[in-house]
């Protein structure tokens, strides 16, 4: 922003210089106002401007063969070998003009005007061809890298023909007299030429790329009318020639912005929104709108807020499993264009990360910002054309106010990540609105993550064991870990309040390696008491079940239990199998190579495909307590636990019901054949001592 207010204050004062020039030219059109300059005084200040316009061609030419050969265009490079003649052209004016020493030939008014005539004429041939010629690689021509030789080659040899002999020309200026007929027909000729440029860049400026279309045009103009002053002056050191040396600079200055400063500046202009952008959907990325975000909350009031929505893609990670990364970005692009323009046209959008869009909204309330959410979500309904795909997908939203909801960027943020995690876990393609009570869910959240950091090694995590039992025979068929917490602050904490929050957090892996190991552990200890105890059965969460290396650390802990592998049973849920199937085929393969015992947790309450049951090594399913509450009284209920223990059966599995707690769950799962049943029926989760004293008495009662 601030780069273009400063171009708008330089075309500004070269628009008001331009338009000056008319009453100057009227002023100076009459001899008698223009005034006398002392001759030193002249050729110092001429010295100076024409250096700096030197200094300018030389640029030019660098940026037309300067550049890496790849972007060079032919434009480009013809321009540069005009403006490397126009340099020496310049070169020579400056050196030929009357008070400097004499270079081969002597030094006069006429042969200093040839040359700045020359000088005019190559700059606007040079111009000429930049505004007509395509943006053509100079790369398919490899002879244009050596036109600066032949420019050079040209012009050298005109400047030494004028250099020799520079009477065999008509007289450009008589003393006492002014300029002859020819010198101000050939000025005439040179503004006009450089109008002509200027019109067909008008024309043209669609065409032309990596220049600033506006400065060229403001040097050209200023050309045209610094070359007006050149027909009007008597004397060489006059106030006519001097301004039209100060237009000439000053049209050199804009021709410097339009082609050398915006080719220098390009590459870091590009750098610069590369590092702002998304390279896939061309959105600004999280550094940019947190800035934005920054600039909003500023000039936001009680009576103007702004707010945020935080919007993620629901179940994305299936497009990329499914079809491939391609496709899945190929819907992030299409997703970007239906959301922009479902958008109020003031909106600023970016993309977060991954699948995530976050849009700012300024001026507009939490109700105005929820419609546009809504508007959102209606366009994300229709379906997506992706070539051979016709894709569907819904989004969750999370909304957030500033002032009211937070007092900075960072927790702003927070609070909207919130809201969105509140909508993924109310059923997603919903929107939720940042409240109160979320907060103080947060706040709960990051004191039990703190918490829970230091429960390991303060010993307040603890594993117990739920026994699992044959329905047919009553028999004790193995244990299932459970992790229960104990702080010392908090007091016990639920699995279901803490576990996910292990999750979320990482703290779910170390945590556990160490039920794994303990769980290992207990099991040895029993078995060399002598007791029964079966196997047993520790859940596997999907951040564990993702690592490269489980299978490793699994081995590694049977090994120091002494255990064989037939004494664990891992139990995964389905969508820890189902989110990314090429990874699961490979962790259960090495698994399966272990020999260690797979159950499906929470069976039927994930996915409805069941390829994965005849793809994969498993062999257990485990009934979700869901379903076994209402049993046998719900007829739903009841013939979704028959179906599950049929197809368990047929498939050759082991099936047990978790959560039975009547004796009439446990009579109609005996009646349909259930294999395994663990519940409060039989026994809640024990500590180890209490397992031990349950595993002595059912043998005392097995030997009776």
């Amino acid at each position: 922003m601030n780069r273009l207010q400063g171009q708008d204050r330089h075309r500004l004062g070269g628009s008001l210089l331009l338009a000056v020039s008319l009453p100057l030219l009227l002023w100076q059109a009459i001899p008698a106002n223009q005034g006398a300059i002392p001759s030193p005084t002249f050729l110092a200040a001429h010295s100076i401007m024409e250096i700096f316009a030197i200094i300018v061609a030389a640029l030019v030419f660098f940026t037309g063969h300067g550049a890496q050969e790849t972007v060079r265009s032919v434009r480009s490079m013809v321009l540069g070998c005009a403006f490397l003649a126009v340099a020496m052209f310049d070169v020579l004016h400056f050196l030929s003009y009357m008070g400097m020493p004499d270079l081969l030939s002597p030094n006069s008014a006429h042969k200093s005007i040839l040359f700045w005539l020359c000088g005019r004429y190559a700059a606007g041939i040079g111009l000429l061809a930049y505004v007509l010629l395509p943006e053509t690689p100079a790369v398919r021509y490899p002879a244009s890298r050596y036109g600066w030789a032949g420019a050079l080659l040209v012009a050298g040899a005109l400047s030494y023909g004028l250099l020799v002999s520079p009477d065999s020309v008509p007289a450009m200026y008589m003393a006492g007299q002014g300029l002859t007929p020819l010198k101000v027909t050939l000025e005439w000729g040179v503004s006009g030429l450089y109008l002509a440029v200027a019109a067909l860049l008008y024309l043209r400026r669609s065409q032309i790329t990596h220049c600033d279309i506006q400065s060229l045009m403001l040097a050209l103009l200023l050309m045209a009318a610094g070359e007006l002053f050149f027909i009007l002056y008597v004397e060489v050191s006059s106030t006519a020639n001097l301004l039209g040396h100060v237009y000439k600079v000053f049209a050199y200055y804009f021709l410097y912005r339009a082609i050398y400063a915006e080719a220098v500046s390009r590459p870091f202009r590009q750098m610069r929104h590369m590092l702002g952008h998304d390279d896939l959907t061309g959105l600004p990325n999280r550094t940019v709108f947190n800035d934005r975000l920054n600039l909003a909350m500023a000039r936001a009031r009680p009576d103007a807020p702004c707010a945020v929505l935080l919007l993620d893609l629901d179940h994305f990670q299936n497009v990329n499993d499914t079809l491939g990364h391609e496709q899945g970005d190929l819907l992030l692009v299409a997703v970007s264009c239906r959301i922009r323009e479902s958008l109020p046209e003031k909106a600023f959008m970016a993309r977060f990360s991954g699948d995530e869009f976050v849009i700012l909204l300024e001026n507009m309330t939490v109700e105005q910002a929820k419609q546009v959410g809504q508007g959102m979500l209606q366009a994300l309904a229709r379906e997506f054309d992706l070539g051979n795909d016709r894709l569907d997908i819904s989004a969750s939203i999370g909304i957030v106010a500033y002032p009211t909801d937070g007092e900075s960027a960072s927790i702003l943020m927070r609070y909207a990540d919130l809201a969105l995690h509140r909508a993924k876990l109310s059923g997603r393609n919903c929107i939720i609105v940042f409240s109160r009570d979320l907060s103080d869910d947060i706040q709960r959240r990051v004191l039990l993550e703190a918490r829970l950091k230091h429960a390991l090694e303060r010993n307040e995590l603890a594993v117990h064991y739920q026994p699992k039992l044959e329905i047919l025979s009553g028999r004790l068929m193995g244990w299932e870990a459970l992790l229960r917490w104990q702080s010392a602050e908090l007091g016990a904490v639920g699995p279901d309040e803490f576990i996910p929050v292990a999750e979320q957090s990482g703290l779910i892996l170390p945590i556990g390696e160490w039920v794994l190991r303990e769980a290992c552990r207990q099991l040895r200890a029993w078995q060399d008491q002598g007791l029964t105890a079966g196997t047993m059965a520790v859940n596997l969460s999907t951040r564990q079940f993702r690592q490269a290396d489980l299978a490793e650390e699994i081995s590694a802990a049977l090994r120091d239990a002494k255990l064989e592998p037939g004494d664990l049973e891992l139990e995964l849920t389905e969508s820890s199998i189902m989110d990314s199937l090429e990874s699961a085929a490979s962790v259960l393969a090495k698994l399966e190579a272990l020999g260690i015992r797979i159950a499906v947790d929470d069976f039927g309450t994930g996915y409805s495909s069941l390829s994965y049951l005849k793809t994969f090594s498993i062999h257990c399913l485990k009934i979700d307590r869901s379903f076994i509450n209402d049993i046998p009284g719900d007829d739903n209920d009841t013939a979704i636990v028959r179906t599950i223990i049929a197809l368990g059966g047929s498939l050759g599995l082991t099936v047990v019901a978790e959560g039975v707690e009547t004796e009439a769950q446990l009579a109609y799962l005996r009646a349909n054949r259930c294999d395994q049943a663990q519940g409060y029926l039989f026994s809640r989760p024990l500590p180890p001592g209490d397992c031990e004293s349950l595993m002595r008495a059912r043998a005392r009662q097995a030997a009776a």
